[in-house]
């Protein structure tokens, strides 16, 4: 038997009963709006959802799946979401390979200049002014370019090749394989838990854009799906809208907080079913981060 002191246990039950109701406090609010999602007009209307669907029905998931902005937005989300993320990754994974390689002449005045803009960098006005200057504002360029670079991604990047054998790399040269073919055939397969870390890091992110949205997009065609969940929760008429567009077509009434919920849990669920599935590469990016920075 393991002995524990007092104040051991004082700690661990102090330890264990904070974290329960930090879940608590996380898991309460969400399950209602399940429920919520979940529950009938007459119910929601009553103000008895708990933490259990009353009246089960799926009309506001089914009103959002029939509501063509909503699914646009979806459509442009995972457009955004995977065009980004493999971007931002080949030019990371590419200019770390360069950075690192023996033959780059200045690479350390290049290092440095990348390194600065980690640090420092124009702020909003300017970059809204350079953006809107070369015409991208209300475009989808506006969602890609400016965030194509991320320099943390490219100093690990670097740092990871860095530390390769060199000889490994030699002999390929040696062999007579050009660099395109060492980055993809030898250097590749070696960071590639890295770069699943990285491109997990970079799907969530991009899959929950709206702020860029908000600052350079007007046309509503081009809104993401977290920028229209903003809408939908910021502004009771887009909701009231959707439950009225049931109401004229005969269906059955709809709540707008049945409408506001159903977005809610549509955004969020796919980020929370895939979570299980990449956790390694979030604890493994985490690593990566604090080791190899």
């Amino acid at each position: 038997m393991i002995y524990k002191s007092t104040s051991r246990t004082v700690f661990q039950i102090a330890n264990y009963t904070f974290f329960s109701l930090f879940c608590m406090s996380v898991l309460i609010p969400f399950i209602n709006a399940i429920a919520i999602s979940l529950s009938s007009y007459s119910e929601v209307v009553q103000g008895n959802i708990g933490i259990w669907p009353r009246g089960f029905n799926l009309d506001g998931y089914s009103k959002l799946a029939g509501n063509m902005s909503f699914l646009h937005s979806a459509a442009n989300t995972v457009f955004l979401t995977i065009v980004n993320t493999a971007l931002v990754i080949l030019v990371s994974l590419f200019a770390g390979f360069a950075l690192a390689h023996k033959h780059l002449l200045g690479k350390k005045t290049i290092f440095t200049y990348i390194l600065v803009t980690m640090f420092f960098n124009g702020g909003l006005i300017p970059t809204y002014l350079v953006v809107n200057a070369i015409g991208l504002t209300n475009t989808y360029w506006a969602l890609i370019l400016p965030s194509i670079c991320n320099v943390f991604y490219i100093i690990v990047f670097k740092n990871v090749i860095d530390q390769l054998p060199r000889e490994l790399l030699e002999s390929a040269e040696m062999d007579g394989a050009g660099e395109l073919r060492i980055l993809l055939r030898i250097v590749l397969p070696l960071v590639l838990p890295m770069t699943a870390a990285f491109t997990v890091f970079s799907a969530v992110a991009y899959w929950n854009e709206w702020f860029n949205v908000l600052i350079y997009i007007r046309d509503k065609e081009l809104w993401t799906l977290q920028f229209h969940l903003r809408s939908i929760l910021n502004d009771t008429i887009s909701a009231n809208t959707i439950a009225q567009e049931a109401a004229i077509k005969g269906q059955d009434r709809i709540h707008p907080q049945n409408i506001k919920m159903a977005a809610l849990m549509i955004t969020v669920l796919p980020i929370i079913a895939i979570y299980p599935f990449v956790q390694k590469y979030f604890i493994h990016g985490q690593l990566v981060g604090a080791v190899k920075g």
